[in-house]
């Protein structure tokens, strides 16, 4: 796993690359550990804050250069910059309120989550032809056992998780 400096500003905060020369399933692995929402992924690699980028450190990637990193990533064949996902939010739901209007298959799979969903704040993204739920869920709720294979990340520094609910029409 591969991380380059945070070196590029944005909303006040200093941000690097996340990235594997190994796969893309090693990538999407270590960040679920990082806590790191799959809708992040930019195609060949995953934006982290510096905070984020000290703890993938602490969880073994490797620290190189911007330039080494993208070297590896075309060594590996992983670099793809043409298919990088364009998510459009089409509706969120504050902490507090419920999800409704949601169509009977994501609704199902929510409810199979066992997650207070009124605890949650949501949105709803689509990229055609892939709708994709997101719930971040505070410390204090117990996400369920999801068997459709949600993307629940491990808790971030903030204590919250992000439950991704990916489907495809």
């Amino acid at each position: 796993m591969l991380v380059d400096e945070a070196r590029w500003v944005w909303r006040g905060r200093r941000w690097a690359h996340l990235a594997s020369d190994e796969s893309y399933d090693e990538l999407h692995d270590f960040a679920r550990r990082l806590g790191t929402r799959r809708l992040g992924f930019q195609g060949d690699h995953y934006d982290v804050d510096q905070v984020d980028r000290e703890r993938a450190l602490d969880l073994g990637a490797t620290a190189t250069e911007s330039r080494e990193l993208v070297r590896r990533l075309r060594g590996a064949g992983l670099r793809n910059r043409l298919d990088k996902p364009q998510w459009e939010r089409v509706q969120t739901w504050p902490s507090g309120i419920e999800i409704v209007g949601l169509d009977a298959d994501l609704r199902d799979r929510v409810r199979s989550l066992d997650v207070d969903t009124v605890a949650a704040e949501a949105g709803l993204y689509r990229d055609p032809p892939v709708r994709v739920l997101l719930l971040d869920v505070p410390p204090d709720v117990e996400i369920g056992s999801y068997p459709g294979g949600a993307w629940v990340g491990e808790p971030r520094v903030d204590g919250w998780r992000s439950v991704e609910i990916f489907v495809s029409r």
